[in-house]
């Protein structure tokens, strides 16, 4: 088995991996709806407002971050979506075209548990280290996805 949770970057790549205490079920639909989404997405003292989403290939998700004193707007188009095993996606929204980015998400059951592995595709390793010195991007992920992880505890237990 891969190791639960780890971080690294490879050239242009990151990736995460997270074992979390949930259900795969659960760990999708908190992925996937609403309701839940805007209680863990974005970095540690962001909120959330979302304005449309739709699950599905072709269709997307807007939403707007409000966090470092302004609001960010963003746009995710689905590319794949195989509930509840992977969500492939293009994140963009950034002012600057350069910016936008390719995510795939894998959530794997591993003894009741969900393995979530998430790769992030960027143009460059310069445009990661940009957006790390701007707006401390590779923090801000990891802080996401502990957001998510203490979330998906408050629900199960």
């Amino acid at each position: 088995m891969k190791a639960p949770n780890t971080f690294k970057q490879e050239d242009n790549i990151l990736t995460h991996t997270r074992l979390l205490d949930a259900p795969i079920d659960l760990v999708w639909e908190v992925w996937t709806t609403p309701e839940h989404i805007k209680e863990w997405w974005g970095p540690n003292g962001f909120s959330l407002t979302t304005k449309s989403m739709n699950v599905a290939v072709g269709d997307q998700w807007e939403f707007i971050m409000h966090g470092m004193g302004r609001d960010w707007y963003n746009k995710i188009q689905y590319i794949e979506v195989k509930k509840p095993h992977l969500l492939s996606y293009r994140h963009t929204g950034a002012a600057h075209e350069d910016y936008n980015f390719t995510v795939s998400v894998f959530f794997e059951e591993v003894d009741g548990k969900t393995l979530l592995t998430m790769q992030s595709v960027f143009k460059s390793k310069e445009i990661i280290e940009e957006l790390n010195r701007k707006v401390n991007a590779i923090e801000g992920g990891k802080q996401t996805l502990n957001r998510l992880e203490n979330y998906l505890i408050s629900l199960v237990n």
